[in-house]
């Protein structure tokens, strides 16, 4: 492939379509309709459903879509993904290029951590991490590019009336958590107790799951909560961060993925480490909480994001660059 990206004629993106719907994650939307905007002929194939059957039918269906369409490159997200492409396309003739992003991390050298090192080294043709993080986990030198984030869509709104839009009483504190509490991964648990060891503190917090939300839902909802919380174990470099801070919302995180690098010394802001006591866990977090609640206003979040260059077109440039070097 030459580096140039008017020769990159077809990419296809596969990714897991077990959103609501059978969509893909609203990240890997925005990611694919930003390469469309930067000028890439795209194609996106969902891989739904879950077990060896529903992995075994996304291998044939893709077969025929790759002999069909021959794109150039495949992106896969998840590794999963990036194995199902990999037998999808074993023994092709003129085998598209596959590319995959590596979206979680790695807190343990486990099997899958041993899997996906291997694939990267021997099976695909190239990967990227969304952290330096995860990079240093998996002890290889690739590139990181964080998803980016739409900020037509993300961007702040006067306090009062998103909260007038959202339904939030006057008089009451909102936290919010963006994620369905039935993800184990998210631990909603974690949330709960968190918050409801700041309500002895402070008078009228509340808890709010927010999910099967469309994104402008989601901004709405970041522009009404004092707080938002991610309760995560692991994650690679959490959007939901990065679409918070794009309006200015506070946040109290655990210490995931890219957290550090994206809110240091961003005031109202609270990184939590980790803690190997579940009480102690629970009691920083809920500090933390009471601080962002504190503070009382909006950060300065989104200029943040400007200096970091995180919008989503500047990540599109970054990884057709990648595309280009394949």
């Amino acid at each position: 492939m030459t580096n140039n990206k008017s020769q990159i004629k077809k990419v296809l993106f596969v990714a897991s379509g077990n959103k609501k719907g059978g969509n893909v994650s609203s990240f890997v939307r925005s990611q694919y309709e930003s390469l469309i905007s930067a000028g890439l002929d795209m194609l996106l194939f969902p891989v739904s459903g879950h077990g060896w059957k529903a992995y075994l039918y996304a291998v044939w269906q893709l077969r025929k879509l790759v002999r069909k369409e021959h794109p150039d490159i495949i992106h896969a997200h998840y590794s999963t993904c990036g194995f199902v492409a990999s037998l999808a396309t074993l023994c092709m003739r003129n085998r598209p290029k596959i590319l995959v992003s590596i979206l979680g991390s790695f807190p343990t050298r486990n099997a899958k951590r041993r899997r996906v090192r291997w694939a990267i080294q021997h099976l695909w043709d190239g990967a990227l991490t969304k952290s330096e993080r995860t990079r240093n986990q998996l002890g290889l030198e690739l590139p990181v590019i964080p998803n980016g984030v739409n900020l037509d869509i993300f961007h702040p709104i006067d306090f009062t009336t998103a909260r007038e839009a959202v339904g939030f009483k006057e008089g009451k504190k909102y936290v919010i958590w963006c994620s369905n509490p039935s993800r184990p991964e998210k631990n909603w648990g974690l949330a709960e107790q968190a918050v409801e060891s700041v309500k002895c503190k402070v008078e009228g917090v509340e808890l709010v799951a927010v999910y099967d939300k469309t994104p402008d839902e989601v901004c709405m909802y970041m522009n009404a909560a004092d707080c938002l919380l991610l309760t995560s174990d692991s994650e690679g470099s959490p959007n939901v961060i990065k679409e918070a801070i794009a309006c200015n919302c506070p946040i109290v995180t655990t210490d995931v993925g890219d957290v550090n690098e994206r809110l240091a010394n961003l005031n109202g802001c609270h990184v939590v480490r980790d803690n190997e006591l579940k009480s102690e866990r629970v009691r920083e977090l809920g500090e933390a909480i009471g601080k962002a609640i504190a503070f009382g206003k909006r950060t300065d979040g989104r200029k943040r994001l400007l200096d970091d260059k995180l919008e989503i077109s500047q990540i599109a440039n970054r990884i057709i660059d990648v595309y280009k070097h394949m």
